[in-house]
């Protein structure tokens, strides 16, 4: 009862972008919100197998793409294809290295997905997931409505025990020494630190 509470009331709250987030069902399970999948965004396949991770992962880790923000699923699903397509064909990754990726359509894309070792967060990938908003958030935040999806996305990662309850958020410039990124955004970093699980400090010296 208390998850469709807070369903409605994330639906009401969006509703001004234009998109509601709700929770459709994921796998066998009602508590996450819907995620276009790999196949739906038109995804290449890895170059090689990824390494697995447990559940209960201590950590995540919130990012941007520092692109231009997308406002409707087939334009997110290009941005995604090009966010794949500089990790591999750029960086030389085994494939797109974030865990997922929220759009301006306030939808949530498949990267690597559920207990999969992500490139994101150097020293840090088997310790969490790393979430992307597409777009630039140096000086505004993303949508209500993207806001809403990463907090029905975190809170289906809790309740599926993919992260821990206690689990430790972090922006991605606190896992580098200090200047070394302006991710995820001057303005979107001051943002999460009011949401659940942020965490205080630099933690660059803890790399794995």
């Amino acid at each position: 009862m208390e998850l469709i509470v807070i369903t409605w009331i994330l639906c009401v709250l969006v509703m001004t972008d234009g998109c509601c987030v709700g929770r459709v069902g994921h796998g066998d399970s009602a508590t996450c919100p819907r995620i276009i999948s790999r196949a739906e965004w038109g995804a290449r396949p890895p170059t090689e197998e990824s390494s697995h991770l447990p559940d209960l992962l201590p950590m995540l880790f919130v990012h941007h793409s520092a692109m231009a923000v997308c406002e409707d699923q087939e334009a997110c699903s290009q941005q995604v294809r090009d966010i794949q397509e500089l990790h591999m064909d750029g960086n030389g990754w085994w494939d797109i290295g974030y865990s997922f990726l929220i759009g301006g359509d306030c939808n949530i894309y498949e990267g690597r997905g559920w207990n999969i070792q992500g490139a994101h967060t150097g020293g840090f990938n088997t310790e969490g997931y790393g979430v992307c908003f597409m777009g630039n958030f140096m000086d505004h935040n993303p949508s209500t409505g993207a806001i809403a999806a990463y907090h029905s996305l975190a809170s289906c990662m809790v309740e599926e025990e993919k992260i821990s309850r206690e689990y430790q958020m972090y922006g991605h410039r606190q896992t580098k020494p200090p200047g070394a990124t302006e991710c995820p955004g001057d303005v979107l970093y001051a943002t999460i630190q009011e949401w659940e699980g942020w965490t205080e400090g630099n933690i660059s010296e803890l790399k794995q």
